[in-house]
């Protein structure tokens, strides 16, 4: 099976998922839809719901040329990883899941 990640709302999130697995460092960027205002705040649980990050990042990481790095964490296990993210004062926000074999 390989890995996948599904994304829902106004912030989609990106992940390079060719070779993704247990022990590797994952790397999350973001693209927004619509306008939007930093800062914002990411959440990533693990599979057993365990919090693996929480951040508050200025600017979207989009993966172009003068973005900031990527929000990154280590892959511990397989199984589903929840990413959030939220503007701190706003409406915008997206929900993803990364399926990991």
């Amino acid at each position: 099976m390989p890995t996948t990640i599904e994304s829902i709302g106004d912030i989609e999130s990106i992940c390079q998922t060719d070779d993704l697995a247990a022990g590797k460092t994952a790397r999350i960027v973001f693209r927004a839809w619509d306008d939007v205002t930093p800062p914002f705040t990411v959440k990533v649980r693990g599979p057993s719901g365990k919090l693996v990050l929480e951040r508050v990042i200025r600017d979207l990481p989009t993966g172009k040329p003068q973005s900031p790095p990527p929000v990154m964490f280590s892959v511990a296990s397989s199984g589903e990883y929840r990413i959030e993210i939220k503007e701190l004062y706003g409406k915008a926000e997206g929900q993803a899941t990364l399926s990991v074999p």
